[in-house]
């Protein structure tokens, strides 16, 4: 089991001109203390900072999304760096099957052994890419509100592109 809680994050509403990648405007957007994003893995919830965790990871979502959507079948290996999400998944899919099998090194929390315990998922492709909508979603929203574009952004059009391949919603977002 595999889901994204993206919450309601708030923004500084700020700029800083000296941003001039997609990491860095989430960084400068997002306040430490606001709502984080809560990874659902096999169970174990893990929260995400979208100032810290998010924001490093976002180079290595766009892949793994990009890779998903573009190729049949393939295998990738990413090692997460945050201190708050140090882990290292290899992702096998074929078709419209995804497997994920993770080692964790450091997550908040007390979980390691946990998730350790619980390392892999299987799941529909599509289900798996879906899930990280809303979380692309909450930061286009404050990527926009804070005045950040293609022209002070350089990987902002790659992020856009990639909000454009999502062909639903995760489950906790969708209208019953």
């Amino acid at each position: 089991m595999f889901y994204l809680q993206a919450c309601n994050p708030i923004n500084n509403r700020t700029v800083d001109e000296n941003d001039s990648k997609l990491m860095e405007a989430i960084e400068t957007i997002f306040p430490m203390r606001t709502e984080a994003a809560i990874m659902v893995w096999n169970y174990v919830s893990i929260p995400l900072s979208y100032k810290y965790d998010i924001s490093y990871m976002i180079n290595d979502i766009i892949i793994v999304i990009q890779e998903l959507v573009m190729k049949q079948e393939g295998i990738l290996i990413i090692n997460w760096l945050p201190d708050t999400f140090c882990s290292q998944w290899l992702i096998k899919w074929k078709e419209d099957i995804v497997e994920i099998h993770s080692r964790w090194y450091c997550v908040v929390g007390d979980i390691i052994d946990n998730l350790n315990r619980v390392s892999s998922i299987s799941m529909n492709k599509w289900d798996f890419i879906n899930k990280w909508e809303r979380v692309f979603y909450n930061i286009g929203i404050a990527l926009k509100e804070c005045g950040y574009s293609d022209k002070n952004i350089e990987d902002i059009g790659l992020f856009n592109k990639i909000c454009s391949m999502f062909s639903g919603k995760g489950m906790l977002y969708q209208i019953i």
